[in-house]
């Protein structure tokens, strides 16, 4: 079979169309890039090339994993976020567009700081999305990352590497802040954020087929309501936040005033504010240990 750039693309375009990917055109130009290694305008500029057979074959075996599920960004290998391409795998959530709304606020509080360095803590780390976005955009920044998973935790160094910024980010391993408790001396931090799993248990089953069958199930289970890692880190966050520290987290489209309730019960906290995001969500709640200008 020989098969020129756009006429593969066009028969991929096809297989996706039947396989209900809603962005076919939009995949079967990203698997090529991908496969050519070239920038997509690139597929239309010489989009009469002839692929080799060994090309042919490894494009289609792309689009047939696309076809059966998996996602693709573990097919290509990486998510853009905040400007940067992330690597990402079976072992790490993909980053979604939501997070930066959390990344883009907690930025604008840091640069706002007078103080450095600036100590942050990323919670349930993954990729590193956050943590490396943080100390890629505040240069004042430096990050602790913990996730429970090691996987989770090579694939965060790998972008802290890729992005210049792994003398900045410290990666732990362990279950939200228990590896802290074995350190020296307890380390206190400015900022707090994270975006844990939120998705209540029985919702699991109704989510996209690529999101609930490949992406890794304890970044997505929230627990029976979906606030169970919010409770945890209510509660245990003000013995590493400094005074007047901020806690950041992102949350559910209508979770936001649940989380609230959550802080409050708590008491440790004040300036309890909402952040939306484009489509209008309350998708970041953010609070101050008790001690803040109100």
């Amino acid at each position: 079979m020989t098969l020129n750039i756009i006429e593969a693309m066009n028969k991929a375009q096809t297989l996706l169309d039947e396989a209900g990917i809603e962005l076919s055109q939009l995949e079967a130009g990203m698997l090529m890039a991908h496969l050519l290694d070239c920038p997509r305008h690139y597929l239309y500029t010489d989009r009469n090339r002839v692929l080799t057979h060994e090309e042919i074959k490894d494009y289609f075996e792309m689009v047939d994993k696309r076809v059966k599920g998996t996602p693709i960004h573990y097919i290509i290998g990486y998510r853009e976020f905040m400007g940067l391409n992330f690597y990402v795998n079976e072992n790490v959530l993909i980053p979604r567009p939501d997070t930066e709304v959390l990344v883009e606020y907690v930025i604008s509080y840091g640069k706002n700081l007078s103080i450095g360095p600036l100590t942050i803590l990323d919670i349930g780390t993954g990729s590193g999305a956050i943590a490396v976005s943080l100390a890629k955009y505040i240069d004042k920044a430096k990050v602790t990352a913990v996730d429970i998973h090691a996987g989770a935790l090579l694939v965060a160094k790998k972008n802290a590497a890729t992005h210049g910024v792994a003398h900045r980010i410290e990666l732990v391993q362990g279950d939200l802040f228990t590896p802290l408790m074995d350190f020296k001396v307890k380390p206190k931090f400015d900022i707090i954020v994270s975006n844990p799993p939120y998705i209540p248990r029985d919702d699991i089953g109704g989510l996209e087929a690529q999101v609930k069958d490949f992406e890794p199930l304890q970044a997505l289970d929230g627990g029976r309501d979906g606030l169970d890692f919010y409770r945890r880190l209510a509660k245990d966050a003000p013995a590493f936040l400094k005074d007047d520290g901020l806690w950041a987290v992102e949350v559910g489209y209508n979770q936001a005033h649940q989380v609230a309730a959550i802080l409050k019960e708590q008491g440790s906290y004040n300036s309890i504010d909402f952040i939306k995001d484009l489509s209008g969500y309350n998708r970041v709640v953010v609070a101050r240990t008790k001690g803040a200008m109100i």
